[in-house]
């Protein structure tokens, strides 16, 4: 399992692109850059499905570990900026719900 490091960069009104860095001989290294869409339609669709904010953030998360997986192509532990990551996003999604 590698370890990886996720480094959110701005939170924008509708986004946020995070760097997703791993390690190799212990020297972080980029691998890609994701994504996270979360703006007031993104937000509002998983209202719509029925999810409460706490849902919605277990959402967030799976999508943010599965996206990563994707890009790496194996599985990998937070070793640092999950938490960050998602925090901007709860900031940001929590007046729609």
């Amino acid at each position: 399992m590698k370890e990886i490091l996720l480094k959110p960069g701005p939170a924008l009104t509708n986004r946020l692109e995070i760097e997703v860095l791993d390690f190799h001989e212990d020297v972080a290294r980029k691998r890609c850059t994701i994504t996270v869409e979360y703006g007031r339609p993104d937000a509002l669709e998983l209202k719509n499905r029925g999810m409460s904010l706490g849902q919605a953030m277990e959402h967030y998360e799976k999508y943010i570990y599965d996206l990563v997986k994707f890009r790496i192509l194996s599985e990998w532990s937070s070793v640092g900026g999950m938490e960050e990551a998602l925090e901007i996003i709860r900031e940001r999604i929590t007046p729609y719900f």
